[in-house]
């Protein structure tokens, strides 16, 4: 039956409504809808515009949160292992971490930059070009400031890549150490950075610049490496009694964060401006990024950078599934602080610390030191039933030497519960666009609450101070109590046997204020304040490449034939040309607490401890001898040694090379407190791993 005239005269308008009635519910669902928004994203951006694209690519829009950091929820453990190549451009630009712009450091034009992952037994190939043209000019220090000698002019515009936590087994070049394994990377060079990620290398990682601040002024990004073994079903078999499921797993960064570029903040802290103090962060980021308010700057007329803006930023966003468990890679990328970890009305349980599996721990929060990684669990108590909860990660105030009037001390980030859709997707997009789940529940929130519900911020509070952990000390500032960590899988530590080639030794670490350098602050291990190349510029090589072509293999023989000045270049050796037991007595006599890492090797940590001044301190033969008890000691790369205290670590020596032991608290390593361990020179000597010059 055909159409009446007025029929066709109406229809128009018809089509014209219903179009508009479908534009209108698509605007609508994809601002409320946040699943919504990534299936037909992710149908835009992979499905029509590359529809020839890999299943990892095609979803990995659909993870828990994004950015560099957002983990690949498909990725594939048991793929043969491969060659994973990542091409990054290192460059400088503006950049507003908590709203606040600021000069920061981008790879690929990111900050954070992107994460690595890998499996034991690939080979990672990362091709790095510098690229830092901007025309940046740093302003003069303060009067009395030493910067120069500790930060000489353009050490900003370079850089290296350390991968901290792995042990470069057999590529020591590749380990990043600038002036220690290689040079840095000037303006305009490029460099390959080529090795295997051997079974020892398993666990939670980050890669950072070890060349000047830029660590602290964001060239950083995570590495994880994961196993061919399935981890979990390792921690249910040892410990069947603990809750160690997971189904997906999270990459989370936290770290102080400063306002000020990085060599400015060391110029300060090289000079009599602050009287020793470590310059004190302004803010702290999570997943690089966080809020900042002036209401603390007002309070004591100090200027906001942020103006009169009552808040600029915003937070991370980590969208959970109630019906999945998660595991959290945690990482302090910080220059300075201890961070503490914790989710309001979540407990965690640690499985991991520094790529070590530990027996299962259960804990309501974590205090985590620069460089450390921890693995948790999270677990949602039975009686939380907010949809939306606070991650914390918290400065403590009694850790600074004096007061920031605008320093933020707590970082925070969104968990968000979405119940609406599950985090399994079926992995047909038109299926996730055509059910809409979360209709319903956007509606109910839309009438019963009077706003968009999932754009409030959570209203839970922290978790009450009364509320402790055994291994959690009471004192800020402080590692997890001792001994309170044991490896998953039997790993005793060696005895140390000195008659049978073994070796000890002792360093004492200071930070004192002398003359000779102007009466301002500088790092001493053992009266050694580390210099790269000493005071000779880069003519002279790195330490590996002087000693792998040396005709002597002893620090003795080093010394008198002028090959390193031990002015500037502390240098140990445990053994010329074998494996042996390397302990390393660490005595801080210093008034602030130092995280001391160790490249290359993961170490037994035997004892730390305070220091009575009343009974003179540590004296390692009477307090502690040769008494301990091997089998339960734990396994880890960067370990605290509290201020005026000790600490004993012990590690097979067995990887040629030289290798870095420094503090990672960034002011104190780049005024000098690092120093030098070289195993197995005539190994070296041998065969050389590297050229003559590191060009």
């Amino acid at each position: 039956m055909p159409l009446s005239p007025k029929s066709w005269r109406v229809a128009p308008s018809l089509l014209l409504l219903s179009i508009s009635a479908l534009l209108a519910g698509y605007v609508w669902l994809n601002h409320t809808d946040v699943r919504f928004a990534q299936s037909l994203g992710r149908l835009w951006n992979v499905g029509l515009q590359n529809p020839l694209a890999t299943s990892d690519a095609t979803f990995a829009s659909d993870r828990v949160t994004t950015g560099p950091l957002a983990m690949n929820p498909n990725y594939n453990t048991a793929e043969p292992p491969r060659e994973r190549v990542f091409d990054w451009t290192v460059e400088r630009a503006e950049r507003s971490p908590d709203g606040i712009s600021r000069l920061m450091y981008t790879i690929n034009g990111q900050f954070p930059g992107p994460i690595i992952e890998a499996t034991e037994g690939d080979t990672v190939v990362v091709r790095v070009r510098n690229h830092i043209y901007d025309n940046y000019t740093m302003p003069l220090p303060p009067l009395t400031s030493q910067r120069n000698d500790v930060h000489p002019e353009g050490t900003d515009r370079k850089f290296t890549f350390h991968w901290h936590g792995l042990s470069m087994r057999n590529t020591q070049v590749m380990d990043g150490a600038s002036a220690f394994t290689s040079c840095a990377l000037l303006p305009g060079e490029e460099r390959e950075y080529r090795f295997l990620v051997h079974p020892e290398d398993v666990g939670t990682h980050w890669y950072h610049s070890h060349v000047g601040t830029s660590r602290a002024d964001g060239l950083w990004g995570m590495f994880i490496v994961h196993s061919r073994t399935d981890e979990r079903k390792e921690l249910a078999k040892r410990s069947p009694k603990s809750n160690t499921h997971w189904d997906e797993e999270v990459a989370i960064a936290l770290g102080d964060h400063f306002h000020q570029f990085g060599p400015i903040n060391l110029g300060f802290y090289v000079s009599r401006w602050l009287q020793k103090a470590e310059p004190v962060p302004e803010n702290a980021l999570i997943n690089g990024k966080h809020v900042f308010s002036c209401n603390h700057s007002r309070l004591v007329g100090v200027p906001c950078p942020a103006g009169d803006t009552d808040q600029v930023g915003e937070y991370s966003t980590f969208s959970l599934d109630p019906e999945r468990a998660y595991r959290l890679r945690l990482v302090n990328v910080g220059a300075l602080a201890d961070i503490t970890f914790s989710v309001d009305g979540h407990t965690m349980t640690v499985i991991e610390a520094d790529g070590t599996l530990v027996e299962p721990v259960h804990v309501h929060r974590i205090p985590i030191a620069p460089g450390q990684r921890y693995s948790v669990i999270l677990h949602r108590e039975p009686k939380n039933m907010d949809s939306r909860v606070w991650m914390r990660a918290e400065m403590w105030a009694e850790c600074f030497q004096y007061t920031n009037p605008v320093m933020e001390l707590s970082a925070k980030a969104i968990i968000a519960y979405d119940t609406r859709q599950s985090q399994v997707e079926s992995k047909h997009d038109w299926e996730s666009l055509l059910r809409m789940r979360s209709y319903k529940r956007g509606l109910v929130d839309k009438i019963w609450h009077g706003s968009w519900a999932w754009s409030q911020l959570p209203t839970t509070l922290p978790w009450n101070p009364n509320v402790t952990d055994a291994i959690i000390p009471n004192e800020p500032c402080h590692d997890l109590e001792p001994d309170t960590l044991v490896p998953l899988i039997p790993d005793p530590a060696p005895p140390l046997r000195l008659d049978q080639g073994d070796h000890r030794e002792f360093v004492f670490v200071t930070a004192p204020v002398l003359e000779r350098y102007g009466v301002v602050p500088m790092g001493f291990m053992n009266g050694s304040t580390w210099r790269p190349y000493g005071h000779r510029g880069r003519e002279r090589q790195p330490l590996l490449h002087r000693i792998s072509y040396a005709n002597t293999s002893t620090v003795q023989g080093w010394r008198e034939q002028d090959l390193f000045e031990p002015e500037h270049e502390l240098v140990a050796s445990p053994h010329p040309s074998r494996p042996v037991v390397m302990e390393m007595v660490i005595n801080n006599q210093d008034d602030s607490p130092h995280p001391f890492h160790l490249h290359g090797h993961k170490f037994w940590v035997m004892e730390t401890g305070e220091a009575d001044p009343e009974y003179g301190g540590f004296d390692y033969y009477e307090d502690v001898g040769q008494v301990y008890n091997l089998s339960r000691k734990m396994k880890r790369d960067t370990v605290i040694v509290p201020m005026m205290g000790h600490a004993v670590i012990r590690w097979v020596a067995d990887n040629p090379g030289v290798w870095a032991l420094h503090c990672h608290m960034l002011v104190h390593l780049a005024s000098g407190m690092a120093m030098a361990i070289v195993e197995q020179p005539e190994i070296l000597q041998a065969r050389p791993p590297v050229s003559r010059t590191c060009s």
